[in-house]
């Protein structure tokens, strides 16, 4: 795999600084954390009876929160950093691409909605939120918030803005984060025509909102060959694109 000179990233420029800000704005609405487990860095990998499930690491991640992060990547990393992970394609590795040996996130100023909302929540939150929400949104939109979030409760989290808990609680059981996020990335410059034409036969569709870190390398960092013979047998055995 190598990054294509035809992939399209974030640009500088008005749009560009918009889109960044736009971003920040969302994510300074979710209460900030830190992290007080013995061993650093462990919700960051997937047990054997994770990986025979549905989890997987930094997923899902939004079309601009990749661009995002590949500027931050292209911005901090080595050269040799850089192709490790903007080569990886694997869609659930066992173990986040970005968590260092020591067990730190390499990419924690830039890191995507799903890290950060990560162990903000407990339990009392969900069901507090569900009884706020209980008639103001579809049935379905309630309960999938309190199984998704259920797999997110940490013991060892401690919530630095406890104020802003029960609004957070309230945008992600509306998916607020989610729809901005997404209308966000229709904007941000994704993939080139030649790419996008191959993608529209597969999907029916022209671009992805959301997928895995590796799944977003496979779309838009390998090159031209790799991606002409080889993104549709990928495309076929992807679990998770959104």
């Amino acid at each position: 795999m190598t990054t294509s000179d035809d992939v399209l990233t974030l640009k500088n420029g008005p749009a560009a600084e918009q889109r960044r800000a736009a971003l920040e704005a969302i994510y300074s609405e979710i209460p900030r954390t830190s992290c007080e487990c013995d061993r650093p860095g462990q919700c960051c990998e997937l047990t054997e009876e994770e990986m025979r499930s549905d989890f997987a690491t930094m997923y899902p991640l939004y079309a601009v929160e990749y661009l995002n992060i590949v500027e931050y990547v292209e911005a901090h990393f080595s050269p040799e950093e850089q192709g490790r992970v903007l080569g990886l394609t694997e869609e659930r590795p066992t173990r986040c691409p970005f968590l260092t040996a020591s067990g730190q996130c390499s990419i924690h100023p830039a890191r995507p909605l799903t890290c950060r909302t990560y162990g903000v929540l407990r339990g009392e939150h969900l069901i507090e939120a569900a009884r706020r929400n209980a008639g103001l949104i579809p049935v379905r939109w309630i309960n999938g918030f309190l199984t998704i979030e259920s797999n997110t409760i940490c013991a060892k989290s401690r919530v630095l803005d406890p104020e802003q808990v029960a609004r957070h609680a309230d945008r992600m059981v509306q998916g607020l984060y989610d729809r901005a996020l997404a209308e966000l990335s229709e904007s941000a410059p994704l993939i080139d025509d030649r790419r996008r034409g191959l993608l529209k036969a597969l999907t029916g569709q022209d671009r992805i909102s959301r997928w895995t870190w590796g799944g977003f390398n496979a779309l838009l960092r390998s090159s031209q060959g790799w991606f002409r013979e080889r993104f549709a047998d990928y495309w076929k055995r992807a679990e998770l694109a959104g």
